[in-house]
């Protein structure tokens, strides 16, 4: 393989600066968080019998999936009472 292609294709990947690992029943989640020119962003993916899907959530998007999620959270701590 030509060694320059080899290094663009490098470059396309973002590299995971951080990643947590969720496993709950038979689906594994992965957590990572990247950043490439237009800025941080969360990468969550979904390993569940053997196929994976992934969706992204741009650094601005966060702080309102972590609202959205408290919430949910909330919701059921409440329903388990």
């Amino acid at each position: 393989m030509n060694v320059s292609i080899w290094e663009n294709k490098r470059q396309m990947i973002d590299p995971e600066i951080q990643t947590e690992k969720i496993v709950t029943q038979n689906k594994t989640f992965l957590v990572d968080l990247k950043k490439n020119q237009a800025g941080y962003y969360l990468k969550v993916s979904e390993w569940s019998n053997s196929k994976k899907s992934s969706i992204f959530v741009p650094a601005e998007g966060v702080d309102k999936l972590i609202e959205i999620l408290s919430r949910f959270q909330t919701l059921i701590a409440n329903d388990k009472e």
